[in-house]
């Protein structure tokens, strides 16, 4: 459209048949010129951010793709802390044996420990599941009884 609109002023510039090497022809003639070099810069910065929306779609679309396959990962493991260290550790849940109990090696420290997945632990006592429940009792009965 701004091409078109600066072809018109240089069609109405030469209609007024104004002395093209006079001081104002001159002016005239310059400003237009400059008017169309603005219109194809314009031009091409368009084309320059058509080209940027487009790749940033493309980015966005694959980011997407990439948030959803990690929240699927995500879904696979369990996380657990080794009780020496403070290590995060991920367990697979195809580690978890038939009790919900996986033996683990902390990979900072070199522990070995066994983890319950809660919600599938039968308490098997492998875990010591059960003797946490134990001790938080016995330190609820040691607090009652004072």
């Amino acid at each position: 459209m701004l091409f078109e609109r600066v072809s018109y002023l240089k069609g109405l510039a030469e209609g007024l048949e104004i002395e093209k090497n006079s001081k104002e022809g001159k002016l005239l003639k310059e400003i237009i010129s400059v008017l169309e070099d603005i219109v194809y810069e314009l031009d091409d910065i368009q084309e320059n951010v058509d080209e940027i929306d487009e790749f940033v779609e493309a980015l966005s679309d694959d980011v997407a793709d990439i948030e959803e396959s990690l929240e699927d990962y995500d879904d696979e493991f369990d996380s657990f802390e080794c009780p020496d260290c403070g290590e995060e550790i991920l367990i697979a849940e195809e580690e978890f044996d038939d009790n919900g109990c996986a033996e683990i090696v902390c990979p900072g420290c070199g522990n070995e420990f066994v983890v319950c997945d809660e919600d599938e632990c039968d308490s098997c006592c492998c875990c010591g599941c059960d003797d946490d429940e134990d001790d938080d009792m016995e330190e609820i009965d040691e607090v009652e009884s004072e």
